[in-house]
């Protein structure tokens, strides 16, 4: 019994502090009672990350029969030390193509940008790539499978 005695009173007082919480009491007052927040403030992770802001898009056209006659555009101009995207169209029917970029003219090493897999678009269609932040120079892109006829120069500036 004593038990009892003792939740239900445990209940009473949480029930009173509850009204009283709520602005219960129906009493006439000008001001809203004084709140306390309760809420977490600690950032969640999608407070903590950071999503790149692409400042600038550049245009790329593979154009019908460009692995002949290479791309639509031969010099593009980044903005240095900002990540920038490219939209690439390639818009050769049937033809894969890709947009990868190397540090200055020399197109036989390591990219500093490539796709994933170096993956390929078969025209029509069309890719945005995301470009890292790259350091003021000159770079040269191709297409990884039609390298010599589809290449330009990057100016990062």
């Amino acid at each position: 019994m004593r038990r009892v005695r003792i939740h239900l009173i445990a209940l009473i007082a949480a029930g009173g502090l509850l009204t009283a919480a709520c602005g219960g009491g129906g009493g006439d007052t000008t001001e809203p009672a004084p709140t306390t927040d309760t809420t977490s403030t600690a950032p969640t992770s999608t407070d903590t990350e950071t999503v790149p802001a692409v400042s600038e898009t550049l245009e790329l056209t593979a154009p019908a029969n460009s692995a002949t006659t290479g791309f639509a555009e031969t010099e593009l101009t980044a903005p240095a030390d900002t990540e920038f995207e490219i939209h690439f169209v390639n818009d050769d029917p049937g033809i894969p193509h890709n947009v990868q970029i190397f540090e200055g003219s020399d197109t036989s090493g390591t990219p500093v940008f490539a796709p994933e897999d170096n993956e390929m678009i078969t025209g029509p269609d069309e890719v945005d790539y995301e470009i890292p932040a790259l350091p003021a120079g000159t770079y040269t892109y191709n297409c990884v499978v039609h390298a010599t006829a589809m290449v330009g120069t990057l100016t990062v500036q």
